[in-house]
């Protein structure tokens, strides 16, 4: 009897040691998955990604309400990209980020020096040539399947407000990508208003998570009648707005923390079919960067008229 008592004192231990065995394995199973889920931390930070406030301003909502006969020439997306798929390659794209200089020609832009951007693409603008893309030749690696599914989204768009015959084509081409950084330090709170440039057929800018909480950001767009009209967008993680050429906008100052946002210039190139050679979308190319160019004169003059009130009003002070 005590032959056979121990021998089954001896086969509960070891069921029992085979049944805790397997209890620890799941539970480190369900915490790898649990980790796996959750959004990574980076170099040790505290907090978790940042909540951000993304109601829209009640002008803008009484804006986007209006009855219209013609479209507006833009678009927010809230939610057009899963946000946890941004949170999953946020800590990889802020160690790949390596900001470049881009000396802008253009006043209108507010400032000659930008140093904001890591450019993943730049095949046309004012800094071609210059720019050095194997700098961001990793941030490209990380973004790859981010910067096709940008593609797709504002393919959608464009479609839906230039429809085109089926049996023609239509290439999109990204002209530059690049993820921007703002932050509360000199000359890097904002870009002040602008359009994209004379070859941009359009553009999108797609908010993405952040760490730091920021206070102010967002985006601002003119449109509407006689493009006046002002829209305000926070630009939520996730969210992308999608604009039209020669589509006036800003990205708005912040006060703190940080602002990322992932930036593409597109070119769009639509072939009839054989037989039919007009095209979807009023204007040649050649009209378009003319009509851009104006626009951008004309800013230009108008800052200058500006100036030199401001300049003659203080001259009329000292007079007095």
């Amino acid at each position: 009897l005590p032959m056979q008592l121990d021998g089954h004192i001896r086969y509960t231990y070891s069921t029992l040691a085979i049944v805790g065995v397997a209890l620890v394995a799941a539970l480190l199973d369900v915490a790898r998955r649990r980790r796996k889920r959750l959004p990574r931390r980076i170099h040790g930070a505290k907090n978790e990604f940042a909540v951000l406030e993304c109601s829209l301003p009640p002008c803008t909502q009484k804006n986007l309400a209006r009855h219209r006969w013609l479209p507006l020439r833009h678009a927010l997306l809230p939610g057009a990209v899963d946000r946890h798929k941004l949170e999953a390659i946020f800590d990889d794209m802020r160690g790949a980020f390596t900001p470049q200089q881009v000396d802008y020609a253009n006043t209108a832009y507010g400032k000659d020096h930008w140093q904001l951007s890591c450019f993943m693409e730049y095949s046309n603008g004012v800094a071609a040539g210059s720019i050095d893309l194997n700098k961001g030749r990793q941030l490209a690696g990380v973004c790859t399947q981010l910067l096709q599914e940008c593609d797709a989204i504002f393919l959608r768009w464009y479609d839906a407000m230039y429809p085109y015959n089926a049996s023609g084509m239509r290439n999109l081409t990204r002209l530059q990508s690049f993820v921007t950084r703002y932050r509360p330090i000199t000359d890097e709170t904002h870009l002040p208003r602008h359009i994209d440039g004379a070859n941009v057929d359009g553009s999108l800018v797609l908010g993405l998570p952040t760490y730091q909480r920021f206070e102010g950001g967002g985006l601002t767009v003119w449109d509407g009648v006689d493009e006046a009209e002002m829209f305000r967008y926070p630009i939520g993680v996730g969210d992308a707005c999608v604009l039209d050429s020669r589509v006036w906008h800003q990205s708005n100052p912040i006060e703190s923390g940080e602002r990322w946002v992932l930036v593409i210039f597109f070119q769009v190139k639509t072939t009839a079919p054989l037989g039919n050679r007009a095209s979807s979308k009023a204007g040649a190319p050649a009209n378009r960067q003319q009509a851009v160019r104006e626009l951008l004169a004309r800013r230009v003059k108008d800052a200058a008229r500006r100036k030199a009130a401001t300049d003659t009003e203080e001259e009329r002070a000292k007079r007095q």
